[in-house]
Parts: structure tokens; sequence; C-alpha cells
């Protein structure tokens, strides 16, 4: 098989994250929809991200053309799509392509290359779902994961791209919950060292529970002094930013006739404190902070709920880690979660996911090379992170 690229697919509610290496991010909005000849009196500039009208093939068949993320947010004429919230993530069905056309859009952006403006790319990919979808819908995973192994070739059809089409295939994919995901990108380098925090608090048989807070759910997961995850500390809690982000756009929409979708609302509050409509001066972090108080209530009484189902105790972790974009809403509030236990908060919360779902296909591909027959054997899994 050729060169594989490893790679970290993190599909959000609103967003979705590709990890390639340390400096390869892509992020751009979770949305599509059909694609059509646009009328442009001149010529367009700006980011590639931008400009995504493609013409997506499966091996010979063609799929059809599209706007995906920001070119369908603004260009499309009433279909947009974004992902449903309480159906699966890899739901695939019949001639409904729409997650296979966002994956492989911004997997075939990744290898963009003015230079080179007719290639093949082959990856390991690793991405996940919520914790309760991925124990409940393995079927729905495995479906998924076969459909991509088939050729997809993407045609980029804005004149930015120079006509480049780039073929992409995914031989090899990986699913994980989503929690595991960020606690794994906060606990090792990209070299597969563990950092020294993690160390110091394994060595006081500490356990570290990682709590990933995104738009429409939370997800936790425990790992425990021997690098293992405690199976009875997966769960999911249906606690996001969301509601939320929808009790702040009502409140516009009453005070100031403001009516703002759900993701330009996300943008504005993590980039500006105040905007300015119709000549009001509106403090969106103001107006935010109640709505977000209510949804950290609400999260931290569902989450000491699962913790006493469980029969966990809270107090025997060493620290919690915090990650997703759903943190960044809350950062201040997140001090002393659990009284006593410390808090570390992500530093790149966004992509904390994607990042981890990108060292785990660097773990398979190490535990490929020993031509192992159990992908996840712990004590091969430890070898490869370097745990004695």
């Amino acid at each position: 098989m050729s060169h594989l690229i490893n790679a970290g697919w993190d599909p959000g509610r609103l967003n979705n994250k590709l990890y390639i290496d340390s400096g390869h991010k892509i992020i751009n909005m979770n949305a599509i929809c059909s694609g059509y000849e646009r009328r442009n009196l001149e010529e367009e500039v700006g980011e590639t991200i931008n400009f995504l009208d493609v013409e997506v093939y499966q091996e010979e068949e063609f799929l059809g053309r599209y706007f995906v993320g920001g070119m369908a947010y603004k260009h499309h004429r009433g279909d947009l799509r974004w992902a449903a919230s309480g159906i699966p993530k890899f739901e695939y069905e019949d001639h409904n392509y729409d997650e296979i056309i966002k994956m492989v859009t911004h997997l075939a952006l990744s290898q963009f290359d003015v230079r080179d403006l007719h290639k093949k790319a082959a990856f390991r990919l690793g991405t996940g779902s919520p914790t309760e979808e991925y124990f409940e819908n393995s079927e729905v995973l495995e479906k998924f994961a076969q459909i991509m192994r088939k050729p997809y070739k993407v045609r980029f059809l804005h004149p930015i791209f120079k006509g480049a089409e780039v073929e992409v295939v995914i031989p090899k994919m990986y699913f994980k919950p989503e929690g595991t995901a960020s606690m794994i990108s906060m606990a090792y380098g990209e070299d597969l060292s563990r950092k020294e925090e993690i160390t110091r608090a394994f060595e006081k048989g500490h356990k570290i529970i990682c709590i990933n807070i995104g738009s429409s759910t939370t997800d936790v997961a425990m790992m425990l002094p021997d690098m293992t995850f405690d199976s009875s500390g997966f769960f999911g809690i249906s606690v996001g930013t969301a509601n939320a982000l929808n009790q702040v756009r009502s409140q516009l929409y009453k005070d100031y006739g403001y009516d703002i979708s759900k993701i330009k609302l996300d943008f504005l509050i993590r980039k500006y404190k105040k905007v300015s409509y119709k000549g009001n001066i509106i403090d969106l972090e103001s107006i935010s902070k109640r709505p977000m108080e209510d949804m950290l209530a609400l999260l931290k009484t569902r989450f000491f709920d699962q913790l006493e189902l469980r029969g966990i105790v809270p107090g025997e972790a060493g620290a919690v880690y915090f990650s997703g974009g759903g943190i960044t809403f809350i950062e201040e509030r997140l001090e002393n979660f659990i009284p006593g236990v410390s808090t570390k908060l992500s530093m790149d919360p966004l992509f904390e996911d994607a990042r981890g779902y990108f060292l785990e296909t660097k773990i398979n591909e190490i535990l490929e090379e020993r031509a192992s027959t159990e992908i996840f054997d712990a004590d091969e899994y430890d070898e490869c992170l370097g745990v004695e």
C-alpha cells in the first residue's frame, strides 16, 4: 500500500476540524448545499477554504456539485444543510452523501498544491463520535468506514484552484469516543511522549477526568494511572452550548430586532465582546453570561448525577481536564468544577479532539508496522506511548 497520510477529523455540529500536523489545521462550517454556476463580475480572491465549489465522484459515479462550508453558508439558494442534532454523525443513507462530501472535500483541500494540480492521496484517518453514539451505533460507524474505502475524486471548480483535482481514498479509518481523543491529545506530545504533569498525577495514583464540551453534547472519559480508560467513566451528557446560544439569539431579536444565525453568533462571541447593529452597541459578553451560566449549572448537575450512578468518587481524581469549543465561553467559571481537584484547560480547545484522533492514527501506524493483530492491545499501546 502506498504511503498513508495520518489525519484527524473532528465533525462538530457547527464546525468541522481537520488536523494533519501541528502546522496544518483546517476549520470550516459544517454546512453544505447544492452547487451551481454563479455570475461574477470581478475576480474573487481570499483563502481557498472560502471557495469550496466542488464536483465529487465516487469511483466513476458522479455524486454531484456542491458548495461546502462557508461557501454554502454564503451562496446557498434555500437548501443549506447543517448536521442535524439527534442524528448519528456518520449515518449513511443511499443518495445522501453530505457527510462524505464534506469529509473528502476537506481532505482534498489539505493536499491542494498549485504546483501539482492532479494528485492522489491515501489517508489513515482517525475520527470519532459522541460517546453515546459511539457505543450505540457501531453498525453505523462500520458501514461508513466501508463506504469510505472507495476512491473519491474531488474537482475544485473555483478559478482560485486553477482546475485542481485530488483523488482521496481512506483504506484505514478508526473511530473513538470524543472524550478519549481530547484526553489523549492533552496527555501526549506529537512524538507520543507523555507530558510531565500527567506523569506526576499518575505517580500519585490519581485518575484524570476529561470533560469535552461541545455544541450539543458533553463527553466524559476517565484515564487510570495505568494509562487505560475506566469503562465506567465513559458517558455522554446531552448538554452543550447550542441551547445557550439559541437563548442569546432570542434575546438579540427581542431587544434589537437582530436575527442572527447560531454559527455567526458562536463566532462573534468568541471573537468580539461587543458588536454594532443599526447604531446600537450590543454587549454580547453580558447578554450571553446568564445563558452560559445556566448551561454550566445544568452540566454540573448531570455530571455529578452520572458519577453517583456509576459509583465514581470525584475526589479520587488528580485533575479534571476541559476541552472542546464550549469551554471558550465559560473558561473563568470552570475553576473548582470538582471541589478540591485542580482544573486544566485546553490550550487549543477547538482542535483538541482532531489532534487526539491524529495521534491515534500515529499509534495505529506503529502497531501496524509491528503486524499487530490487536490494534488496541494494552501492553503494545502503552509501549507506543512510552509507558513503562
